[in-house]
């Protein structure tokens, strides 16, 4: 892995990045064999890349991942790398993921910092969630002339 030295030849600079993002729909499809091969996909990746995954917890319906990065390296652009090349070759490996239009939605939570948990980074991106809709057609609502006071 490429590191950039800044002044100091025997000092190495890192940002530690925590990234959470989410299959589209919210759809909870991250599980056995599509879960293990995400996970080597991430690690394959990164081998390719200037960052190092530090830790990663996948969820059913969420990604979790704490990456290593020179300060060279844009936090965007570490997440276009990984959702793209995994979304590609487990659509393709996984026909099930097919049925929903985009295996990632273009949402992304990412935090900088060392002394941060993943728990606390998951709620928080959890917070920013907008609030889904009921399935199904919504209630009639009755005009306000059929309502009378008794």
């Amino acid at each position: 892995m490429w590191r950039m030295d800044i002044q100091n030849k025997s000092t190495t600079w890192h940002i530690t990045y925590h990234f959470v993002w989410g299959p589209m729909r919210a759809k909870p499809c991250l599980i056995g064999e599509i879960a293990q091969r995400l996970e080597a996909l991430i690690a394959e990746r990164a081998d390719e890349e200037d960052y190092q995954p530090i830790t990663l917890l996948i969820l059913p319906d969420r990604v979790y991942m704490a990456a290593a990065a020179p300060p060279t390296v844009a936090p965007h652009s570490i997440m276009c790398q990984v959702k793209a090349y995994t979304s590609r070759i487990l659509r393709d490996e996984f026909p099930e993921l097919t049925r929903i239009p985009s295996l990632w939605t273009r949402a992304y939570l990412v935090l900088a910092g060392d002394e941060l948990a993943a728990e606390e980074v998951l709620q928080r991106f959890e917070e920013a969630q907008p609030q889904r809709r009921p399935r199904g057609r919504p209630p009639k609502s009755r005009p306000e002339s059929d309502i009378t006071d008794v």
